[in-house]
């Protein structure tokens, strides 16, 4: 492969400055083009909120997540009710079968996007499926340039890694982290090991990756989780870090909001797995967020 070979810095894995976002430019000029609503489908992993973010952040507007909450009653949306109606980009993530008849009016609004792991059965929109979300084996490799900080090293892993993963961006993202954490010598002795797992490699790669964190990253990992959105104040103030940073591909910042830091919603219910926290604890995190806010 003939690449441009872009420059990073050095630092410890989850301690260099977070990775460029990976431009996807035929997708975005898809949802600029669309007259009306554009619905992307994809499981955890294929990148759906990443581009929801990207494309808010480049075109202006609101995003949405309603894992929060339900239509209308979310606690930590971004949207007024006048910019649902009219006005700039309005991303909507985490949408469910349940919340496709209440998003039917907004169905010919140009600058409508709405995330789904699943169809949600709107009718009359076009549909981005998860397939047209994999990444093209250039993007593989952007993504193991940034994990590793290593251009060179990177073109030598991105063919094996885009074929074994076939592209998905969230396994590209997570073998990126768990093959950064190794030394450079022994990385593709490491990336044939994951040919001959038998489970999933999510499955896999989820516990792999956190368990290779220091205990401090991998705290913030855990409590995030539990919580929308951080910045550095509120990291502070609610005594989870004085130094938040990302620490991918579990701690992205959040390209809309530069400064802010969120776990991707899905990676959540893999992590609250591998990382649980008693309700009781849970329950005084998230009062103590809303406190701050």
């Amino acid at each position: 492969m003939s690449k441009e070979r872009p420059s990073f810095g050095s630092g410890r894995f989850g301690r260099r400055s977070g990775a460029r976002p990976i431009l996807r430019p035929a997708l975005m000029g898809r949802l600029d083009a669309a007259d009306g609503m554009v619905v992307v489908v994809g499981g955890a992993g294929a990148g759906k909120s990443t581009l929801l973010d990207a494309w808010v952040a480049a075109r202006g507007g609101a995003m949405v997540d309603l894992a929060d909450g339900s239509l209308g009653e979310w606690e930590f949306g971004e949207a007024s009710p006048a910019e649902w109606k009219t006005g700039g980009a309005l991303a909507v993530d985490g949408v469910t079968a349940a919340d496709g008849l209440g998003l039917e009016w907004l169905t010919g609004r140009r600058g409508v996007v709405v995330a789904a792991e699943e169809e949600p059965g709107i009718d009359g929109v076009e549909r981005i499926s998860a397939r047209e979300l994999v990444f093209a084996e250039d993007e593989t490799y952007q993504v193991l340039a940034g994990a590793f900080g290593d251009a060179e090293a990177a073109d030598a892993l991105a063919p094996d890694l885009h074929l074994l993963t076939n592209g998905w961006p969230g396994l590209v993202a997570l073998a990126g982290a768990w093959l950064a954490q190794r030394p450079d010598a022994e990385r593709r002795q490491w990336l044939r090991t994951l040919a001959r797992v038998e489970r999933g490699l999510a499955e896999y790669l989820v516990p792999a990756v956190l368990a290779g964190l220091d205990g401090g990253d991998r705290e913030v990992v855990r409590r995030l989780t539990r919580l929308p959105v951080l910045d550095a104040r509120l990291a502070d103030q609610l005594d989870i870090t004085e130094d938040l940073w990302a620490v991918p591909p579990f701690v992205q910042e959040l390209a809309r909001r530069p400064g802010w830091f969120a776990v991707p919603d899905g990676w959540r219910a893999a992590i609250a797995s591998e990382l649980p926290m008693p309700a009781v604890e849970v329950a005084a995190l998230r009062a103590a967020y809303a406190a701050a806010m």
